[in-house]
């Protein structure tokens, strides 16, 4: 993957939310236990609603974004990946979800630094902490209703 201009990352984010749409929607059908299933529909609103500001992106207020430095639970280096598959527990969708962002904050985090462009850069990173964003609000629920109830 090779960004030359914004306009490149941005067609690359609102693919990349397109993806996370299907992929959740899919998640959501698959889900057998109704509040797994509604997890995963406000992970598909909250991905269509950012598709949605990427698409719509003001390349000139673009030039004035800022990353933010998100924190990391670090909850994910104890996770390992699987597949998504039907029947899950509730456990393995967050554990699935958790991994799903962190490889798309990983991706944007990757392709920063492989470009010498500083406008480029700084949208990735931005970029990368949104998904990072979304690792850690999949992992305070993964906290807040695995690690402390088991």
């Amino acid at each position: 993957m090779e960004f030359v201009s914004l306009e490149d990352i941005v067609k690359f984010a609102v693919q990349r939310e397109e993806e996370a749409v299907q992929l959740y929607s899919e998640a959501a059908r698959l889900s057998t236990d109704i509040a797994s299933r509604k997890m995963f529909e406000s992970f598909v609103a909250e991905e269509k609603g950012h598709k949605t500001v990427f698409s719509n992106i003001d390349f000139a207020q673009a030039e004035q974004l800022r990353a933010q430095k998100m924190p990391d639970m670090g909850i994910s280096k104890y996770l390992v990946s699987i597949p998504l598959r039907p029947n899950m527990t509730y456990t393995e969708i967050l554990q699935y979800a958790v991994k799903t962002e962190e490889n798309a904050y990983h991706l944007y985090k990757i392709a920063a630094d492989a470009t010498d462009d500083p406008q480029l850069k700084k949208t990735l990173l931005v970029f990368a902490d949104v998904e990072l964003g979304h690792k850690k609000r999949i992992e305070d629920i993964y906290e807040a209703h695995v690690l402390t109830e088991n």
